[in-house]
């Protein structure tokens, strides 16, 4: 397998494990669809910025933020 192929399997691991963490932080305030709905827009967000090293990483920081802060919108 080829370096490429490697560190391309090795970041998609990485988004799943990501999302996975996600939808069990935020079980029960929001569905499982709607984290991995706004794991997705984050994604493709830093996609077209031009992110590719630590993807997963960012993808998970940035839909944490976004999803905290309805969070805390919607119960004021």
């Amino acid at each position: 397998m080829s370096r490429t192929a490697i560190v391309m399997v090795t970041e998609r691991k990485a988004g799943l494990e990501a999302t996975e963490r996600l939808v069990r932080e935020f079980r029960g305030c929001y569905s499982a669809g709607a984290v991995i709905s706004e794991v997705m827009v984050c994604r493709a967000t830093l996609l077209r910025a031009g992110v590719r090293s630590g993807l997963a990483e960012a993808t998970e920081a940035m839909a944490r933020c976004r999803l905290s802060n309805r969070l805390g919108v919607s119960q004021q």
